[in-house]
């Protein structure tokens, strides 16, 4: 039964050897195609790392960044079509004035399995619907380790609190220039279990070109104490900045201190 069990278990770890050498084979395929798609588009070079299949550490050597608006940048996304881009250390989006389709065809058919930092920009006043960019931003949130950025969004109550829950793993979490409607305390209570946020940077938004907290600062009250009914970021939060928001900082001070987060610094 032992010389059994030997055999089987002989024959076992070949199928995983030859697993691992075909998934390091198919890995630097990508890879290449990856590099030759962006070296042939930009006339540059990329020299990344490969990961190792049987680490979960991740190599991150370079930043990619596409401009919609920019004829290469379209070309780059319609040439990837369905291939992956490799992991990267950090992704930049805008959309400019041209549709957001192209940017959703990068976000959900080749956006890289993991990046350190993600920053997306919509064009001013561009709305995001829940059944198109909004899901796709929620669906890769996982593949974000460290920081994410948002700019020029325009998200209903219902859609922040989805988007800060699918992103509570990240230590930073940017939403700058950005139009919020909090007409009421949003409960993160059971949403933001296990977070990990550290800082909460917030420029721009309170600006009265979009969220105009000078004239509502209640909104800002709001989100301060839906935020902290969670526990869990109570406990991780280290900042919030609140530049270029329409609020003093003493004001601020108040509303954290209303809120048990006196021990959170306010940075304008």
């Amino acid at each position: 039964m032992e010389r059994e069990d030997q055999i089987v278990q002989q024959k076992n770890d070949k199928i995983i050897s030859l697993e691992k050498s075909i998934l390091v084979k198919s890995i630097s395929q990508e890879y290449k195609r990856c590099c030759c798609i962006y070296y042939n588009t930009f006339s540059r070079e990329i020299k990344a790392r490969l990961p190792d299949p049987e680490s979960s550490v991740h190599c991150f050597d370079h930043s990619l960044q596409i401009i919609i608006g920019y004829p290469c940048c379209i070309e780059l996304i319609k040439k990837l079509k369905f291939l992956k881009f490799f992991d990267i250390r950090n992704v930049a989006l805008d959309t400019g004035k041209s549709k957001i389709k192209h940017i959703l065809n990068f976000i959900d058919f080749s956006f890289p399995n993991k990046t350190n930092d993600f920053t997306i920009y919509l064009s001013v006043g561009m709305k995001i619907k829940s059944s198109t960019c909004f899901n796709s931003l929620v669906r890769i949130s996982s593949k974000i380790a460290q920081r994410v950025t948002l700019k020029f969004f325009s998200l209903s109550l219902r859609q922040l609190k989805r988007l800060v829950a699918a992103y509570r793993h990240v230590e930073g979490l940017n939403i700058w220039s950005c139009k919020l409607s909090i007409p009421k305390v949003p409960d993160f209570s059971r949403a933001l279990q296990n977070c990990k946020i550290q800082v909460i940077d917030l420029w721009g938004t309170g600006n009265y070109s979009y969220s105009n907290w000078g004239d509502n600062p209640s909104e800002l009250k709001n989100l301060i104490q839906g935020l902290a009914s969670s526990s869990d970021l109570k406990l991780s939060l280290r900042e919030v900045h609140i530049g270029d928001c329409g609020i003093k900082k003493s004001q601020a001070e108040q509303i954290f201190t209303e809120n048990q987060l006196e021990g959170v610094e306010i940075v304008t």
